[in-house]
This record gives C-alpha cells, structure tokens and sequence, in this order.
C-alpha cells in the first residue's frame, strides 16, 4: 500500500446535527419486510446475503463529505452466523471518524434485539510493515442463526478513497437512541482532503456474497460537478440538480456473488463499478501530487558524499542512476510508522529516510528521487496501481509510489526501488502494462507502461543426465533466467537465509524421489546487478527408473522440475486447473521456459522417441506448450517451450492457458517405455 489510497484506510464519522441527520438519511426501509420479501430464496450456497446496503453522501465545498450507510445482512447457514458475530469497521482516526448510529439483529421467528452501543470496543488495528494508527470498531453480537440478520447504520465524516463498505439507516417505527461516536475532534480541518474542494470514488456493485439491493446517492454543491464511468457490466444511474446541488444515484439490484477462482484479479478490475471525480483530468491530479510533495527532497552533505561515492568512476548516466536506485532498493527496509500529519499521501523528507532508513514505497521512492537530484538528474514521485487497472476517470485508483526520472526528450523512465531489491532492473517485470500519473509541475496524463513478452521473462533450461544399469539417475541443470525469472532466482539466494538455500535446493529436488542427492551446486552473485544470474546443479536420483530385462520405464525430468516451480521461477504454471472461469487471472508476470532434457540411456537400451509432438494451446491466446521428441542412438531429447503469454489471463483465453499447462504437467506424469535392442522381437 501507499500513497493517496495506502493512507486513506476507509471508513469515517462523527456528531450530526439533527438537521442534517435528516438530510442525509432518505425514507426510511422496512428491514422485516426486505427480509420477508426474500425468503425462500435460492442464493447458490451462499453463507451469508446482503439484503441492502444503502449509502447517501453529502460533499460541502471544502471538499469534506458526510456519509450515511444503512447495511443489512442475513445469515443463511451456520458458518455465516459465525462468522456475522463478530462485527469489524476500520476507520483512520487523523483523517475520519464514525459514528455507530444503531445495530439491530433480527431474528429468523420475528423478533428483533437492538444492541447496546456501549459494549463496542475501539483499538489499534491488527497491523503488517505499515504502523499508521489505524483503529479498527469491534463488537460481539449475541449467537446468530440462519435465517437471523444484522443491520449496522453508521454516519462518517472526513476524507476516503476506495471501496466504500458502509453501513447504515435507521427502523422508521423505532426510537433513536445514543449513538457512539469514534475519531472525533473539535478541529474538522483534518476531514478536508488533500485536493481541497475535491471528491472522487470507486463504487463496487459486487462483493462476494449474493447482493439484493445496492445504492450509492451523491450530493454535491452545484459548483462542483461530478464526472463518472460505469464499468464492468451496467448500473442504473440517473443524475438530477437543483439551485444549489447536482445529485447523482446509481442503484444494481440481483447481483451474484463474485466468484473466488485461482489467481482471481482484483475484484474492481470485472465487478460492475461506478468510477467518479470533481477534479477534471489527470492533469490536475499530477499537479496537485507534485505540488503537494515540492519541499521533500533537499539533499545534505551526507546524502551528497554517499551519492558521489556511489557514482565515482561511473561512465554512463544508465550506470549512474542503477547505482543509486540499487542502493536505496538494497538499504531502505520497508517498514512505515507515523510521522506526522499528511502521512499518506505526501513522501517524508530524504534526510528523514536517509537517518531512518526505513519507510513504505512512497519513501523509499522519495530516497531515491533525492539522491538522483543530488547526481543533478531531474526527476518526480509518481503514483501507480500495481496488481489492477487504473480507468481513465480521475478517481484516486493508485495503492503504490515509484519514481519518474526525465529524459532529454521529455519522456520518462520509470524505476521502482520497492520492488527491485535483489534484481538486475530498475523497474520491476512484474510490473509491465501498468498504469501511472507522473507527479509534475506542468501536469501528466495517465500513463501505461509497456507490455512484456514471455521471452524477456524467460528460463533457458537443460537438463544433460544419464540412467544407469541400476535405474539412478545421474545429471546436470542448468538454470538461465532473464526478467522476472533472474529476479525470482536472484532472491532464492539474497532473500533467504543462508543456511536455507541448500535445503530449498533439496527440496526442490526431492520432487524428482525421495532419496534425491543434491551433488553440488553454484549460484551466480546475487549482487552483481551487471550479469544474468545463474545457478547449475549436479544431481544424483537412485532408483529413478524402472529397468527390466526388456525395459526401462522412466518419467521425463523437466516437467516434473518445472511445476515444482522452484523459488517461484515458474509462478505462471498451475496444477489441476479448472475448465473454465469467468474472472481473470492475474499471474503478475508473462514468462516460458525453454527447456532442453536430454537423457542418455543405459548400454543396450535403444532410444526411441514417443508418438507425435506434445503441443497445446495458442501463444497467441494465452499459453502454449510446444515440444518436440527426438531419437538418436542411446539419447532421447524432449526440448521446447511452454509459454504463459500474458500477465492477465482472460476467461475467453483461459482455455488454451489450462490446455498448455495442462499438457506439460501430463508429460512428466506420463511414463516413457524403452526397449533393448531387439527386445521387440
């Protein structure tokens, strides 16, 4: 996480008048009658179906938005009560606060139980390298039952981005009662955004649960229209004004669940959205990101003599910056803690993460960004999305920090020191086809990176062995990887401890039989960013094959290697694939391998090659699995490719992926049957 959305966690509130409570909150629902109106219903398995959720948002002129959310959720079998019990609502407590208005459980024979506010717990929100105060609202609900529902109506103020999951509304026929209000403070100031007078959203109208009914109203001052796209599907929407306000609903009634699927994509990337802004380009988005972060890279003397060391007899400005980018991605840990206000979503200053030398993605960014302005470079703080799309409405879609640095021409090369330590590249290739919005003073569109192919990803692969009298196998490996796979291969050793690599190479190996000995091996410098990693391995597999009087029966090597899938080398391959899929598939990295096995026989066996050449799928789609079979004299060689084609995998190419992988992985599961000479006759 981090920049604009990493910061903005979700979730708000605060006091209200009565008056505007009023305002905000529409006709009041009937929840026992949504309930009646759905029972008996066929919801596919489903644990849990949310019946309603309601939200109505109010945006002053300054930019801070109230929020009302009426969310109601009927649990249908006994794993969703158990899970139902327990109710979580995050919030920010610098930027937002909640207001927990009501909680009603509805029981299945017609009774309702409001719950007693008082017993809500506020506390620090579990928390992963990212140590930001977030709080987090808990609240034990009494034993649920199918059939039983929950309804939470909460009230938010302040500044968000992302998905809202809201709660809210009020029973027409039943008293108010206190409600209980978190992250309060009398200075609202810290409720305005960043962009003042701005306000942008992406609204789901998915989840992964059945949904009955979802609205979304907005109000806005008249001098501040919106600007939206529905994507992934359709959702009614309508758009209405008055003196003083633009008022835009969008509403999807009868939506199914999203479905959880190998490698599934983020869900904003195919569920049907509303993506909306008042800013009016992305233009202006850059401005604001590079206006808001001006003061944050001046150099120090310290910062200078270690950037003129790193650069010292340096010939070229692509030697230059790796140098640099390389130091800040190999000595700035990713570890974020609070510094102060604006956390999100402005960088801290180079001094700062330089003494530290700690700090999440837009820090570790911001290093490198002061360190290239020491060597005199001219370069910028970018936002990015990385594992989604970003649409072309300028909504705040980004969840990382990168670097822009200028060139001559007035284009951009992009670096990431997050996400390349222990890699050769400036940019990681796990990041190819995303997008980003440079940071600059004259305004940048939304760019995209460019794609990869399969072979800048690569693996070269062989496998020489030989089968003895015995059956043990005796060979070499050989790795060569490039992009993502030098990567991969490059962290198996930098990353891990020391005294791990041998026993993941065993591991690795012991796919291949359980008294699989690893002989020797030797890796290529894990730090040496001028070359291609590399790794070779000797290897001895007792008992690996078969051998009879006529026959030896063994299975080819690679393949088995292969989907084992080693440090990860391989993270496109998968086992056991369904048929067919309706979400996309993000493998993050496109790549092949290309393999080479040969495998020398024992003296009076004959090689001979099986039927046909082994080929599935289209590299064209998606995947491809292209080998051929050749004999001659004592050795049989199996060489080819298997190709994942592209980072995101769609439905439509999702058959000729599985086919290809499918295909490969059957050839390591499928015996090969040699003869002696004349052992046929």
């Amino acid at each position: 996480m981090s920049t604009l959305r990493a910061l903005t966690l979700c979730l708000l509130g605060l006091l209200i008048s009565t008056t505007a409570w009023a305002e905000l909150t529409a006709e009041p629902i009937d929840v026992r009658a949504r309930l009646e109106a759905i029972a008996g219903r066929d919801f596919d398995g489903a644990d849990q179906v949310v019946v309603l959720d309601r939200t109505n948002i109010d945006v002053e002129p300054s930019g801070l938005s109230h929020i009302v959310n009426q969310r109601v959720v009927q649990v249908l079998t006994e794993s969703g009560a158990a899970n139902a019990s327990f109710q979580r609502l995050d919030y920010d407590p610098t930027t937002q606060s909640i207001t927990v208005k009501r909680v009603v459980v509805y029981r299945a024979d017609g009774s309702s139980e409001v719950q007693d506010l008082e017993r809500i717990e506020d506390v620090i929100a579990p928390a992963h390298a990212i140590y930001w105060g977030a709080r987090m609202l808990g609240l034990d609900l009494p034993r649920l039952h199918p059939g039983d529902a929950v309804e939470i109506e909460t009230y938010r103020k302040g500044f968000q981005i992302a998905y809202l999951a809201n709660e809210t509304e009020i029973d027409g026929g039943r008293p108010m009662f206190p409600a209980r209000t978190f992250g309060d403070a009398e200075d609202e100031s810290r409720f305005i955004p960043p962009m003042r007078g701005h306000y942008y959203d992406i609204v789901l109208f998915q989840e992964t649960s059945p949904l009955v009914e979802k609205s979304y109203t907005l109000r806005t001052p008249r001098a501040t229209p919106v600007q939206y796209e529905v994507y992934n599907g359709e959702v009614k929407a309508a758009q209405t004004f008055d003196a003083d306000h633009f008022t835009y609903r969008f509403e999807l009634r009868d939506v199914p669940a999203a479905k959880h699927e190998w490698r599934s994509t983020g869900l904003s990337d195919y569920a049907p959205k509303v993506v909306l802004a008042t800013v009016d380009g992305w233009e202006a988005k850059s401005r604001w990101f590079h206006d808001a972060n001006t003061a944050q890279f001046e150099t120090t003397p310290e910062i200078t003599a270690r950037v003129e060391e790193l650069i010292d007899g340096l010939k070229t400005d692509q030697e230059r910056i790796s140098a640099i980018n390389h130091w800040v991605a190999q000595n700035i840990r990713y570890c974020g803690f609070s510094l102060g206000a604006k956390e999100g979503y402005t960088l801290h200053p180079g001094e700062l993460i330089y003494r530290e030398r700690a700090g999440v993605c837009k820090d570790i960014a911001g290093m490198s960004i002061t360190m290239l302005r020491a060597a005199g470079y001219t370069v910028y703080p970018a936002m990015t999305m990385a594992g989604s799309r970003v649409e072309y409405t300028p909504a705040d879609q980004f969840n990382h920090c990168v670097v822009a640095l200028k060139n001559d021409d007035g284009s951009y090369k992009m670096l990431d020191p997050t996400w390349v330590p222990y890699s050769r590249y400036d940019w990681s290739r796990s990041e190819g086809e995303q997008h980003y919005v440079v940071g600059s003073p004259q305004g940048e569109d939304l760019s995209i990176i460019r794609r990869y192919s399969a072979e800048e990803n690569g693996v070269v692969m062989k496998i020489d062995a030989k089968i003895d009298k015995n059956g043990t196998l005796r060979g070499k490996l050989s790795l060569d990887p490039s992009g993502n796979s030098d990567t991969r291969l490059r962290r198996a050793v930098g990353s891990n401890p020391k005294d791990r690599v041998e026993p993941n190479l065993r591991a690795w190996l012991a796919t291949l039989g359980p008294a699989a000995d690893l002989v020797k091996y030797e890796f290529g410098k894990a730090e040496d960013w001028s070359r291609p990693m590399t790794l070779e391995v000797e290897f001895v597999v007792p008992d690996y094959a078969t051998v009879g009087r006529r026959t030896l029966t063994y299975r080819p090597v690679g393949s088995r290697l292969v989907m084992a899938n080693y440090a990860r080398l391989f993270g496109y391959t998968g086992r056991n694939l369904a048929r067919e899929r309706t979400t996309p598939a993000l493998i993050w990295a496109n790549g092949q391998v290309a393999l080479t096995e040969k495998i020398e026989l024992p003296k009076g066996f004959e090689a001979n090659a099986p039927a046909g050449d082994v080929v599935a799928g289209n590299a064209e789609s998606a995947g491809l699995c292209d080998f051929t079979w050749k004999a001659g004299g004592r050795t049989l060689t199996f060489a080819g490719r298997l190709v994942a084609a592209d980072r995101t995998i769609s439905p439509e190419g999702w058959p000729d992926y599985r086919d290809a992988m499918s295909r490969f992985e059957k050839v390591g599961a499928t015996p090969i049957v040699v003869w002696k000479k004349g052992g046929r006759s």
